[in-house]
């Protein structure tokens, strides 16, 4: 009796024994071996990742021109050239012009003063009529035969003569010396004269509001007063292959 208690004793526990082993190599059964034990995790592609489309800055155009980048930061400018770049509204023109000083916007009257007359050669006659919103370009000539060409503008309602109206704009059309045989002659403007280099002009005037190239031998740059109208500024022709200035223009509507 004593026997059989025995063998049940030990029938029972094999039995136990053999459960758990099997249930052991089921556990360890459904568990697979992880390959990337010991390495450092890397993140999902989008999230927190340097590759996600909202981290990438789209950078501003700017300007493409290869020669203006030797005397300007082209950064300053966008696709077409331009900047918020200003001389200012209170700023003052300082102009001398074949020993006569200049002011802009002027007038007929004070131009005749100063010893200057419309050429004959002008299209247009101190008693021309202007209609409104018009402008006339006439030759101004001096004691001298100097020329300089004067842009008149009827800014009224109604028709006027030529001499009523003020002049907004001077301009000398070529260096006297690129050509020493120019009827036009020495310009001084703010520091810009006939014999400024394009570095002496961004000295004197800063960077310009706006440069164009006419051709790979021409660029003007643009002075502006103020962002409210264009039209009111300096603008110096240069060539950039010559490092020379070619004409200038100045101007007050």
């Amino acid at each position: 009796m004593k026997g059989e208690m025995a063998f049940m004793k030990i029938a029972v526990k094999n039995a136990v024994a053999i459960g758990i082993a099997l249930m052991l190599i089921s556990l360890c059964g459904c568990t697979n071996f992880d390959k990337n034990y010991g390495v450092q995790s890397k993140p999902q592609s989008g999230e927190n990742s340097s590759d996600n489309k909202k981290d990438i800055k789209i950078p501003e155009i700017k300007s493409d021109d290869e020669i203006m980048p030797t005397y300007l930061d082209i950064s300053l400018y966008d696709e077409e050239n331009y900047a918020d770049i200003y001389l200012g509204e209170k700023y003052k023109y300082n102009i001398t012009y074949c020993g006569s000083e200049i002011k802009v916007p002027s007038s007929y009257k004070e131009m005749v003063k100063k010893g200057w007359k419309v050429a004959e050669s002008s299209e247009f006659t101190p008693d021309s009529i202007i209609l409104a919103g018009k402008s006339a370009e006439v030759i101004f000539v001096n004691g001298y035969d100097k020329l300089l060409n004067a842009v008149f503008f009827n800014s009224g309602k109604s028709s006027v003569s030529l001499k009523k109206c003020p002049i907004v704009k001077f301009r000398v059309p070529e260096n006297i010396i690129n050509n020493p045989d120019s009827l036009y002659g020495q310009f001084w403007v703010n520091g810009v004269s006939n014999e400024s280099a394009i570095t002496d002009i961004v000295e004197y005037l800063g960077s310009p509001s706006h440069f164009y190239a006419v051709n790979s031998n021409e660029y003007y740059l643009d002075y502006f007063l103020s962002k409210k109208d264009k039209r009111t500024g300096i603008t110096v022709y240069v060539n950039p292959m010559d490092d020379v200035v070619n004409s200038i223009e100045i101007s007050y509507y």
